[in-house]
C-alpha cells in the first residue's frame, strides 16, 4: 500500500470511527487505536491538555496493560517532547532517548524505545487540545510520510472533540433551562406553603397560651411541645427551600453568585445538613458516622452554601453505597468529618465506601463534566458541579481521592482567616 492510499485509509477510518457522538473517554480511546493502526506503531500515548494547571494529562496508552506501571501521569505542559511538540504546534519524530525521564520510564515500564513520533492534537489555527505520542515503528522509523497521516488524523480528531464539547454544552445549556423553570415553580409551591404556616402560627399560639392557663397534664404538654416543635422544622425547611431554588434558578440563568459570607462557626450547619440523611440511611442500612470537630474556629463561609454542598456529597455517597451493596450485599457506611485547626484551612470531607471512581472519572467530576455514575440511581451530573460552584464562590477548592472497589473522599478545603473586605463581590 502506498503512503497516499494509505493516508486514505486512515482519514475514512478516523472519519467513520469519530463521527458518532460518544463518551469523552471512548473518542480518547479510538484516537489512540487510529493513530497506532494507521502508522505501524508498537504502542503509544494519549495526553489532553488542561489550561487551568497548564499540564499534559494522560489519557490512555497501548499496549494497555502498561497504564499502570507509568511513572509520571501528569506533566506540566512544557516538558520535554510532548511539551515541545504542544507549544510549537509541530510534529516530531525522535530516535531513541537516553534522558534521565526516558531511562525512568523504561525501567518502570519495561519498554525500551528506539524511536517515536509526536503529533499536537489540533485543528490548524486552534490550540492543541493535546499530544497523541507514538513509540517503536514496526519496520524501521517514522517517516514524514507517517507525520502526514497522524496529522490528518489530528485534524479529524480534534474536531470530534470539539463537535462532542459543543454537544455536551448544548445538553448542559437544555438541562439549565430545565433546571430554572423547575426551582422557580418549586420556589412558588414552597412559598405558598409558607404562608400557610404563617397562617397555622397565630391560632396555635393562642392554644399555646390557653393551655398554659389551664395547667394541662403532662403528656398534653409534650404533644403541644411536639407540634410547635414540629411547625417551626417545617418552616425553616420551606425557608431553605425558596432560599436553595432562588440560588438555582440564579445558576441556570447565569447570574453570578454572591454569596452571604460570613466569619462564625461552622460545625452546626455541617451536622444539620447531613442530619437530614439520617431517615434514608436507616432505611437503607447505611451507617451514617459523624466526626465533627464542635470547637473548631470559626470559618469564613455561606451557611446556605455549605448546606446544600453537604448534602450533596452526602446524596452522592448514598448512591454509591447503594451501587456497590447489591441485592444481598451490605450497603456499607459514609463518613462525615469536620476538622480544622487555627491558621489551617477548614476541611470538610464525606467518605463512602462505594465502588471507588478511576482517575478519569475523578478529572471529570473536577472539570465539571460528570454525568451520573450509578446504575441504580440515574442522576443529571449536576449535583457535583453545583458543589464545584458553591466552593469556589467561597474561595474554596474540592479534592477526590478515589479507589476502585474500595471508596471515595470527597475534600472541601476553605481558606482559614476572616472573610475578604470584598466578601461581598459577585463571583462568576
Amino acid at each position: 500500500m502506498d503512503a497516499n492510499e494509505r493516508l486514505i485509509r486512515a482519514v475514512q477510518h478516523a472519519t467513520r470511527k469519530l463521527a458518532g457522538s460518544g463518551p469523552f473517554d471512548s473518542l480518547l480511546r479510538d484516537v489512540l487505536s487510529i493513530c497506532v493502526e494507521a502508522v505501524g506503531a508498537a504502542g503509544g500515548t494519549i495526553y489532553t491538555h488542561d489550561p487551568a494547571t497548564r499540564t499534559l494529562r494522560f489519557q490512555h496508552v497501548l499496549p494497555e496493560d502498561v497504564g499502570d506501571r507509568l511513572p509520571f501521569r501528569i506533566l506540566p505542559d512544557d516538558f520535554g517532547v510532548v511539551g515541545r511538540v504542544f507549544h510549537n504546534r509541530q510534529a516530531e519524530t525522535t530516535q531513541a532517548q537516553h534522558d534521565e525521564p526516558h531511562q525512568v520510564i523504561a525501567k518502570a515500564t519495561g519498554v525500551v524505545v528506539d524511536n517515536m513520533v509526536t503529533v499536537p492534537l489540533m485543528v490548524p489555527d486552534e490550540e492543541p487540545i493535546g499530544v497523541v505520542q507514538l513509540i517503536n515503528k514496526a519496520s524501521g522509523n517514522f517517516t514524514e510520510n507517517d507525520v502526514a497521516v497522524l496529522e490528518i488524523v489530528s485534524n479529524v480528531s480534534a474536531l470530534a472533540f470539539m463537535n462532542h464539547a459543543l454537544s455536551e454544552q448544548s445538553a448542559r445549556a437544555l438541562q439549565l433551562l430545565g433546571m430554572g423553570r423547575v426551582a422557580h415553580d418549586i420556589k412558588n409551591m414552597a412559598a405558598a406553603q409558607k404562608s400557610m404556616v404563617d397562617y397555622v402560627e397565630l391560632p396555635l399560639a393562642i392554644l399555646n397560651g390557653e393551655l398554659g392557663d389551664l395547667n394541662p397534664d403532662p403528656e398534653t404538654r409534650r404533644l403541644a411541645n411536639e407540634a410547635n416543635e414540629m411547625l417551626g422544622r417545617l418552616r425553616r425547611s420551606l425557608e431553605l427551600t425558596m432560599d436553595y431554588t432562588k440560588l438555582m434558578s440564579d445558576l441556570s440563568s447565569g447570574i453570578p453568585l454572591r454569596p452571604e459570607l460570613r466569619f462564625e462557626p461552622m460545625a452546626d450547619t455541617i451536622a444539620t445538613s447531613v442530619s437530614y440523611y439520617e431517615p434514608q440511611c436507616r432505611q437503607n442500612g447505611v451507617a451514617l458516622v459523624y466526626q465533627i470537630q464542635t470547637e473548631a474556629p470559626p470559618a469564613c463561609h455561606d451557611r446556605l452554601y455549605m448546606f446544600r454542598i453537604c448534602q450533596n456529597l452526602v446524596s452522592n455517597a448514598i448512591k454509591a453505597v447503594l451501587e456497590k451493596a447489591g441485592p444481598e450485599g451490605k450497603p456499607g457506611s459514609i463518613t462525615v468529618r469536620y476538622r480544622a485547626l487555627e491558621g489551617q484551612p477548614h476541611i470538610v470531607e464525606v467518605e463512602d465506601t462505594g465502588p471507588g471512581m478511576s482517575r478519569e472519572i475523578i478529572e471529570r467530576v473536577l472539570a465539571g463534566r460528570a454525568g451520573s455514575m450509578w446504575e441504580k440511581a440515574k442522576g443529571s451530573g449536576w449535583g457535583t458541579k453545583i458543589v464545584l460552584n458553591l466552593v469556589e464562590a467561597q474561595r474554596g477548592s474540592l479534592e477526590i481521592d478515589s479507589e476502585v472497589g474500595v471508596g471515595t473522599t470527597f475534600r472541601v478545603l476553605l481558606p482559614a482567616g476572616d472573610c475578604p473586605s470584598d466578601a461581598s463581590s459577585p463571583v462568576t
